[in-house]
């Protein structure tokens, strides 16, 4: 026997039609936030060392968003906790280097030493926080509450209370003390101390030196693995990337960075979201793509600029910034391709570059 399919009566048809179209504008509006989403965009802020400014960039129209004074000597940058405000190290010692004869500098003028606070929103410098002497980098607590500052001038670290904007203890450390960063579980501080060459690890709590460890070569800069497992170390001058246990605090294998030009200053370390680490390697001009855990250096990326000394990724990976000091400008390394897909002038020495939120 056949069957007659019945069409729906005019009410369902209507029902129908009204259920399909707001499914539909459903659908467009998701892939309409998809698409804010994709094309939101990215900020980066870059310290411009001799130009005692921060330079706020947007990558997505690639331009210059705003110029913030904010004092002498601009370097080390972190974001708060809770991504109001920008941290910037401010200091009144001279620019010297490793070859500069240091008695024939001018006096430091102290008064300009200390950590500005940036509003982002409003884009405008709040506060300076005191520092101790020669600020160069810092590490935030979790809570934000507490700035743990490398004194470079007087080999020592500083804490600071952010609310009072005082410092609360100092903890002597090796000579020229600049890249720190903070364990995952907050119980220790990685202070690479230059001239000492080796790593002090400061049990946080106690405000001591716990344990030091070697590294022959000019330890620079400082990072903690996002799995709180590793602290990797750029160690300049031997050309390598060391990884600590960050527990044990034993080294776990050094990695060789150099290539046949001979110049590789491993410099700023950034983690992308795989586990593997990005390296700026300073007079080289280039960088790296590392796979810690095997210590293989798994690309290299070359004409990144003059000098790359910061670096920091896309929150998603994609992409790298780096500040490149003796080209005053900054680059993006596009990190599937592994070109540098753009440059951009910012001002005359570009130091520390941070993504901000």
């Amino acid at each position: 026997m056949m069957r007659t399919l019945s069409m729906p009566g005019a009410g369902l048809r209507q029902s129908i039609r009204e259920h399909v179209a707001g499914a539909t504008l459903v659908a467009l509006a998701l892939l309409a936030v998809g698409d804010a989403a994709a094309a939101a965009p990215v900020r980066i802020a870059v310290s411009d060392e001799r130009g005692d400014a921060v330079v706020v960039v947007d990558t997505a129209a690639w331009t210059v968003e705003r110029r913030i004074d904010v004092g002498k000597r601009p370097r080390g940058m972190r974001v708060s906790p809770d991504g109001k405000r920008l941290l910037v190290a401010l200091s009144g010692s001279p620019i010297g280097g490793p070859n500069v004869d240091e008695s024939k500098l001018p006096p430091p003028d102290r008064r300009a030493d200390g950590i500005g606070v940036i509003d982002l929103a409003s884009g405008k410098l709040e506060r300076v926080l005191a520092s101790g002497n020669d600020p160069e980098s810092f590490a935030v607590s979790a809570d934000g509450r507490t700035l743990y500052v490398t004194n470079e001038d007087s080999e020592q670290l500083s804490y600071v209370d952010v609310a009072t904007g005082r410092v609360t203890a100092t903890v002597k450390v090796g000579e020229e003390p600049e890249g720190i960063d903070v364990s995952r579980d907050g119980r220790h501080l990685f202070v690479a101390c230059e001239a000492s060459d080796r790593v002090d690890v400061v049990d946080v709590a106690k405000r001591r030196v716990v344990h030091s460890v070697a590294l022959s070569g000019r330890p620079r800069t400082v990072r903690a693995s996002g799995d709180g497992r590793f602290v990797y170390v750029a160690v300049e001058f031997a050309g390598q990337l060391a990884v600590l246990d960050a527990r044990s605090f034993a080294v776990v294998r050094t990695i060789d960075l150099t290539d046949s030009s001979g110049l590789s200053r491993p410099m700023g370390i950034a983690e992308r979201p795989s586990g593997t680490v990005v390296v700026a390697l300073g007079r080289a001009g280039s960088a790296v793509e590392v796979e810690p855990a095997g210590g293989h250096v798994l690309r290299r990326f070359a004409d990144v600029g003059a000098r790359p000394w910061g670096l920091t990724l896309s929150d998603d990976g994609a992409r790298a910034y780096t500040a490149n000091g003796s080209s005053g400008d900054v680059s993006e390394i596009d990190l599937a391709s592994g070109r540098v897909v753009r440059r951009l002038k910012i001002g005359t020495s570009p130091w520390g570059v941070v993504t901000l939120p």
